[in-house]
């Protein structure tokens, strides 16, 4: 429902998705979300394996010095997604990048805290290690 509320603003989100589901009612989007997570995710595996270490420890522990808490406490410890909260785990490099990216630049306003101040607190190679190591995650 975000698309058809136009929560979701980033440049993509506006030339396809927004369209896409403008005319979907409530049941059909529904039925869609439950189809979608009913599939078994498979990891993407298309990181960069150098950055995977950086990666790991920015999930695991976060970023003290920037007050940013391990990725781990809220989507959990495979990045399997917690309710609400998204499964990060096994998706691709280039998406979740560019996620990060997009809330780095101020793109989704209403996304839920902390995701925007996160992503705004990282830098583009921290991005790049933790959109790396998520790319691996089974």
């Amino acid at each position: 429902m975000s698309f058809a509320r136009h929560r979701r603003d980033n440049p993509f989100s506006k030339m396809y998705m927004w369209y896409a589901a403008a005319n979907l009612n409530r049941e059909t989007a529904h039925t869609l979300a439950i189809y979608f997570a009913s599939l078994h995710p498979k990891a993407a595996n298309d990181g960069d394996r150098q950055l995977v270490g950086l990666g790991r420890t920015i999930f695991q522990q976060g970023l003290p010095d920037s007050n940013i808490v391990a990725c781990v406490a809220c989507h959990g410890p495979r990045a399997q997604g917690v309710r609400e909260i998204p499964r990060l785990g096994g998706l691709s490099y280039s998406y979740l990048q560019s996620r990060l990216e997009q809330w780095n630049e101020g793109y989704d306003a209403g996304a839920r805290f902390p995701m925007p101040h996160v992503a705004s607190t990282l830098s583009a190679q921290q991005i790049a290690a933790l959109a790396s190591y998520l790319s691996f995650i089974k």
